[in-house]
């Protein structure tokens, strides 16, 4: 067979890609959006863990940003310290219903959300079953703070809630822009 610049082509297999069902291309996607959010928050917790040890601090923007190392135990604002093993189970709950959340998602925004905010979930349960002093006692490690946000965060969190925002919203959109099926019968016109 011969393309349209005279080069030939062969009617071979089609790409791996394009032989994966609709579903499984989008689970795939979903998976490695939360892998690549899970990897950079993994590589932003390593790197706070060795350039800020020793109560090392790094201020920028006049003061608006400072990256400090805060080893948190509990969850947000210091919640529940003491009770890791029940975070951690419940972190990994959430994850997995973030997870499938992602791969039964309408469009592909509420898909990539859910998959961020599972990959940022999945970075803070991490924390609790690898981190010291053991598994399911670990703290989390948190390294940004800004001046008009009390807690430090990290970029598990960033993800968490941005991605459940996004999601949440592309949810909304989709649902509100769906015609009702069903006849108002205050109108008069139902059957």
């Amino acid at each position: 067979m011969t393309s349209t610049y005279g080069t030939r082509r062969t009617a071979g297999k089609p790409p791996a890609d394009a032989r994966l069902p609709a579903g499984a291309r989008s689970a795939m996607w979903a998976a490695g959006v939360a892998l690549l959010s899970l990897a950079a928050d993994a590589a932003g917790k390593a790197w706070a863990l060795s350039a800020l040890r020793d109560g090392h601090r790094i201020t920028a923007a006049g003061g608006l940003v400072r990256l400090q190392l805060v080893i948190n135990h509990g969850a947000a604002f210091g919640l529940a310290a003491g009770y890791e093993p029940v975070l951690a189970a419940a972190g990994l709950v959430g994850a997995i219903l973030l997870g499938f959340w992602a791969g039964r998602a309408s469009g592909s925004a509420e898909r990539f959300g859910a998959a961020l905010a599972a990959g940022g979930a999945a970075g803070n349960v991490l924390d609790r079953l690898v981190r010291p002093p053991a598994v399911l006692h670990g703290g989390v490690v948190d390294w940004l703070h800004v001046s008009f946000y009390g807690p430090t965060f990290n970029l598990a969190d960033v993800w968490l809630r941005g991605g459940l925002l996004i999601a949440a919203g592309a949810w909304l959109r989709h649902h509100r822009s769906r015609p009702d099926a069903r006849p108002d019968p205050a109108d008069g016109s139902s059957p």
